[in-house]
């Protein structure tokens, strides 16, 4: 998310964009248009049901390709620098002892050959090594790479703050600032920089 959004965040938790405790002023770095259709597209599986818009996703691992359009500004999405941009790491485990409803699924949720999972004995059915690669283009011999790079964990309506296990930025500038955040708010949540080189492009 934008390193702008983090103080709201820090200070309610993560809501759904349509939630009546959103952030007023939270700055979208997504895709305008498909975080649109994503408000009317069924979630597949039940429970936890509904559709895409009411729950907050999170990648499985980093270097997405939603960050490489932000960087480059390709497909229409708004070009920033990767230094505004920080990933919200919150592990399955603590999701699951505070939040009711979750799925995930096995690739990008909008797409009609996505499976959607609630139970954590198919995280086998989430490609890893995929999830993990830095170059992900699909290719001649295999054209559903980045659909399975996409795979998604999905949570209704709000994840609390306590269930943030730490916070990436890109750069010692970058951790100054949110570590400030965290001090002033009194938390305990350690902020990595670019850890291993392996977040940003």
């Amino acid at each position: 998310m934008h390193i702008e959004n983090v103080e709201y965040l820090l200070t309610h938790g993560m809501f759904t964009k349509n939630h009546v405790q959103a952030d007023p002023d939270y700055i979208n770095i997504g895709d305008t248009g498909l975080i649109v259709q994503r408000n009317d597209y069924p979630v597949g599986i039940s429970p936890p049901n509904g559709v895409l818009g009411e729950y907050i996703p999170f990648y499985f691992g980093p270097l997405s390709p939603m960050l490489l359009n932000i960087k480059t500004g390709y497909r229409g999405i708004t070009q920033r620098p990767q230094s505004d941009i920080v990933y919200i790491v919150c592990r399955v485990n603590t999701i699951m002892e505070n939040c009711e409803e979750w799925c995930f699924t096995d690739g990008h949720a909008k797409n009609a050959i996505t499976a959607f999972y609630n139970h954590l004995d198919n995280l086998d059915k989430v490609d890893w090594d995929m999830v993990a690669e830095r170059h992900w283009n699909n290719t001649e011999e295999d054209f559903d790479r980045m659909r399975r790079k996409q795979a998604e964990f999905l949570v209704k309506a709000h994840v609390p703050v306590r269930c943030i296990s730490s916070i990436v930025v890109l750069n010692q500038q970058g951790k100054t600032i949110v570590e400030e955040i965290i001090n002033r708010l009194g938390l305990e949540i350690p902020v990595r920089a670019n850890p291993g080189n392996q977040f940003y492009y």
